[in-house]
């Protein structure tokens, strides 16, 4: 599904406008862009207003010019932490230098606002199987490398993928 970020409410008011009846207005907005780059707009997407967004409040890795947040690391019931755990995927994201720079109407930057909004404190493992021994001490998901994905404390996505 795509996903459109806007920084103000106002951006995302202009990617679609309605007639009458409700129905979208084709002639203006993304729907107009759209076809001109070969993607119609017939189905759903989602937009994210960042200045909307409820950012990390948290301490920040020191000295880091990416800003990552300093989450305690992974720990199971032992105190360990677990094998195969690479980290948190809101860190693992490698922002440019351009990026970084970007802020949002109440100063959080993307990886504070956007990021830890989309990933929370989603953790990465190596291996499907360090991921199920690591069940413990996940509680807002996590990833493998792959193909794992635990959503939430109890709800695994299984299948093919």
């Amino acid at each position: 599904m795509m996903e459109i970020v806007c920084k103000i409410m106002k951006g995302i008011k202009a990617l679609e406008t309605y007639d009458k009846e409700g129905r979208i207005n084709k002639s203006v907005g993304l729907h107009m862009l759209g076809p001109s780059i070969g993607r119609h707009m017939d189905g759903k997407y989602a937009a994210i207003c960042l200045e909307e967004l409820r950012p990390y409040v948290g301490d920040f890795v020191a000295n880091d010019p990416q800003r990552r947040l300093a989450f305690l690391k992974s720990r199971l019931p032992t105190g360990e932490c677990p094998y195969g755990f690479l980290g948190f995927l809101v860190n693992m994201i490698d922002l440019e230098s351009i990026n970084l720079s970007c802020l949002t109407i109440n100063c959080h930057g993307l990886r504070e606002a956007l990021f830890y909004s989309l990933f929370s404190r989603v953790q990465v493992y190596k291996t499907r199987s360090e991921i199920q021994l690591a069940l413990p001490c996940i509680s807002e998901g996590a990833l493998s490398l792959n193909g794992e994905m635990v959503r939430s404390n109890g709800v695994l996505a299984l299948g093919n993928r």
